[in-house]
């Protein structure tokens, strides 16, 4: 498959859960308005804390993909004014290797432990949820992420990205 189609892939990938990131998060808001405005004036909404905090695991692991498709992570540039031309891009595609290989090795693990909890029935305390089902999503906004890094190792980028950390 060719840089194009998974560049292709990766901004509709990104377009989707930036869509699923801004839901939770206007949902977050919503939820936290009307619980307020609840125990204000009339009664507070039920379950309120354990839905903010399943919506605050959508908000955060949805938005994993996303750093990494746009390559907007925390990073320390210590040695990378060395690097020039093909260097500086062999060292980009080396760590975004890097990174696929990490967050595959936690998806898996997070999948396994999903499996684990589900098969061990665990609910929410308050709405008796079944916590897996948000362990799963879990996993599989972590492959995303490492989806993401395997996409910009074989050379995609997000479109209209001028990959600003491969200059010559």
């Amino acid at each position: 498959m060719s840089a194009g189609h998974l560049q292709r892939i990766g901004d509709l990938l990104a377009r989707g859960l930036g869509a699923l990131t801004g839901a939770a998060l206007f949902a977050m808001m919503l939820l936290t308005f009307v619980d307020v405005m609840g125990r204000k004036f009339f009664v507070a909404v039920p379950g309120a804390l354990e839905l903010s905090e399943m919506l605050m695991v959508v908000l955060l692991f949805s938005g994993m993909p996303l750093v990494a498709w746009h390559a907007e992570h925390v990073c320390f540039e210590l040695v990378d004014a060395m690097y020039k031309g093909r260097a500086a891009l062999w060292s980009v595609r080396f760590m975004d290797g890097a990174c696929a290989l990490t967050f595959g090795a936690l998806a898996w693990a997070v999948w396994g432990f999903a499996g684990r909890t589900m098969a061990e029935g665990e609910v929410s305390s308050r709405l008796h949820w079944p916590i897996g089902v948000f362990i799963y999503l879990m996993a599989a906004l972590l492959a995303c992420a490492c989806a993401m890094h395997v996409f910009r190792t074989c050379g995609a980028v997000p479109a209209g990205s001028a990959s600003p950390e491969v200059t010559p």
